[in-house]
């Protein structure tokens, strides 16, 4: 016969009343402790994951990586209403992402332990089933990064002012791509001295810019409100053009590659800007400055790179100045050779190209 807790507290109740009626001393026994079981209860993933992201929100993660962090972790939320604590459910989700280098599988990873770690610390969730579970190896290519011919041959194709901006923001200022979609009307007309304010990936900071890039941002910064983004998409709704999606400056960057008929990646031109700014400059620390990247065994709290001073290597050593050295028939070294050609080879293999 199965009885309900209720009904066990009223017999317990009057078992006690009877011993106390009768005078007998009740026994004493020490309450029991209850080792927790992990299937004791179900923890919700959504409420997991809006505690996680309002902790990061506390610690002031920046608002690109929580977008991160929503967009792929309410992805499992919705797959797993209940956060499910076996191992193999675990691997079976992770296993559906199949890239060749395997980064995006262990991004995903590295995110799910995130969000187990929280569910331990907050939830009571007595395990984290990735305390056991190897983080996901990564196949390591080498990099791919434009020649001066070729950033020469997809200059020539940038039509419209948008192409032109995202074009010079990345290959010629080493932007990334998210961070060229953070350019805001407000920080065009805040630009002080070359300098502009740049909402980055890892952090935010000042940093310098070209004259011919700064005129076309403020063309585009025309009739927005400081908060909105510069870079805008041909579609209008409701009389007003609309930010361009999370995918459209990459879509952009391969069309302008489709028209030259070479094959790269979005990424690559940030590549190819600190590439070209190392062989031009002899300075491997310069050209890791300028893409504002983070620089081994160099501590930022006792180096003060000032953006003045970075604007006039960026006006020296941009591969949008390079270009214009070989139009002008300026001799420089040609990405991947191991001299410097002389000036009429160089113009007459890039308009040969």
């Amino acid at each position: 016969m199965v009885i309900s807790t209720q009904q066990l507290k009223n017999v317990i109740r009057e078992a006690l009343a009877e011993q106390n009626e009768a005078g007998i001393q009740p026994i004493v026994i020490p309450p029991l402790v209850n080792k927790p079981n992990k299937n004791d209860s179900l923890v919700v993933t959504e409420n997991v994951l809006d505690s996680l992201i309002r902790h990061k929100r506390y610690k002031r993660v920046k608002d690109g990586t929580i977008e991160t962090y929503n967009k792929n972790l309410y992805r499992f939320a919705r797959k797993f209403p209940v956060l499910p604590l076996e191992t193999d459910t675990i691997l079976e989700y992770l296993d559906q992402f199949k890239g060749e280098t395997g980064r995006h599988k262990r991004n995903q990873h590295d995110w799910l332990n995130m969000l187990y770690k929280h569910a331990s610390r907050f939830f009571g969730i007595l395990e984290n089933p990735f305390e056991n579970l190897e983080r996901p190896g990564v196949t390591l290519s080498q990099i791919q990064t434009l020649s001066l011919t070729e950033a020469f041959r997809v200059n020539t194709v940038v039509n419209t002012i948008i192409e032109t901006v995202v074009w010079e923001m990345t290959c010629g200022h080493g932007w990334r791509q998210i961070e060229v979609r953070r350019i805001m009307a407000g920080d065009v007309r805040s630009i002080k001295d070359g300098i502009i304010w740049c909402r980055g990936k890892e952090r935010e900071e000042y940093t310098p810019l070209l004259p011919e890039t700064q005129e076309l941002l403020e063309k585009l910064a025309e009739g927005l409100s400081d908060n909105e983004p510069v870079i805008r998409s041909r579609r209008i709704r409701a009389g007003k053009t609309q930010p361009l999606g999370e995918n459209g400056i990459r879509k952009l960057i391969q069309q302008l590659f489709s028209r030259c008929d070479i094959k790269y990646q979005g990424h690559d031109l940030r590549r190819t800007f600190c590439t070209m700014v190392r062989e031009a400059s002899g300075d491997e620390f310069l050209a890791m400055r300028l893409a504002r990247d983070i620089i081994p065994g160099v501590n930022d709290r006792y180096i003060n790179a000032r953006p003045v001073q970075l604007r006039e290597s960026l006006k020296k050593y941009s591969p949008l100045r390079l270009i214009k050295q070989v139009q002008d028939g300026e001799s420089l070294v040609e990405t991947g050779e191991s001299r410097t050609p002389r000036p009429e080879e160089t113009t007459q293999d890039i308009l040969q190209a």
